[in-house]
């Protein structure tokens, strides 16, 4: 039997935070789409195999068990040393003496790193400066005035440290997260892979492709967990998952992140396996 659950206006969560990241394909301005379809299902385990900058995981309410996954190790990396709440300060400490400038960007870019906390400085200076966050062959993203200052990122670390607290980490093969053997009552999966149509080769290290999507679509098929799932609306989406249930969302972004542009509409679709009922108006 279908579960159905009922499907509220977004309304933020207590503990919620904003992600610490940068990130091409981030769902910070999709919250108020998504978050609705993730905190109507009760649960105790959380699992997201597609993690990135993690935006929804920040703002949903924290659960018993917490599993989240990334094949790009640099970001798991990342979110492992600033998990340990001395190491997320000795981390912060040396981004406090940063300045964002291009020039910076230019020599952290080729800074060869020869430690652990320089590796994770690296990652975070990159992400925080490149344009839309993407640290594979960064290019200078930094707007004045628009993006963060320095000044904020260790505040940024510091909430997010205490949010990773007892979190599982991984970066493995998404099919690995998905068949895990439940430690709660109630598992919910949220994912978010990239999009079908997508730069791939630009804003990430490791591939994937067409197959990969497919895969996706038959675990999900199979697997006995509640899931949403967040995807850019296209037909080859819409046709894999014609056996689940299809919601149209809509908002809008600023894919060039430059001061006075306007932002352009960006049409995606959430999928669930369970059925939802409206009482109002969220979309």
């Amino acid at each position: 039997m279908i579960s159905q659950y009922t499907v509220e206006p977004y309304k933020k969560a207590t503990d919620a935070i904003k992600s610490p990241l940068r990130y091409p394909g981030g769902k910070f301005y999709a919250l108020k789409h998504i978050m609705p379809y993730i905190v109507c299902v009760p649960h105790d385990e959380y699992r997201e195999p597609f993690m990135g900058g993690g935006s929804v995981f920040f703002a949903k309410k924290k659960v018993k068990y917490n599993i989240i996954n990334d094949l790009e190790t640099e970001i798991i990396d990342l979110y492992r040393w600033i998990q340990d709440a001395e190491r997320c300060e000795q981390l912060i400490e040396m981004l406090s003496r940063e300045e964002a400038t291009r020039e910076r960007h230019a020599i952290i870019k080729e800074l060869v790193v020869e430690t652990e906390i320089e590796k994770v400085f690296k990652t975070y200076y990159l992400n925080r400066t490149s344009y839309s966050g993407i640290i594979n062959r960064p290019a200078w993203g930094y707007a004045e005035g628009k993006s963060s200052p320095p000044k904020n990122w260790g505040n940024f670390l510091r909430t997010a440290s205490k949010k990773l607290v007892d979190v599982e980490m991984f970066s493995l093969d998404f099919t690995e997260i998905l068949n895990m053997p439940p430690k709660g009552r109630d598992v919910l999966i949220y994912l978010d892979p990239p999009y079908y149509h997508a730069d791939q080769k630009r804003a990430y290290t490791k591939p994937f492709d067409i197959e990969d999507h497919i895969r996706v679509a038959h675990a999900l098929r199979n697997t006995k967990y509640n899931f949403c799932l967040s995807y850019d609306d296209c037909p080859e989406i819409r046709e894999l998952y014609s056996w689940a249930n299809i919601n149209d969302v809509s908002w809008l972004y600023n894919t060039d992140n430059k001061p006075g542009q306007s932002r352009k509409a960006c049409k995606e679709v959430i999928i669930t396996n369970y059925e939802t009922k409206h009482i109002n108006s969220i979309l």
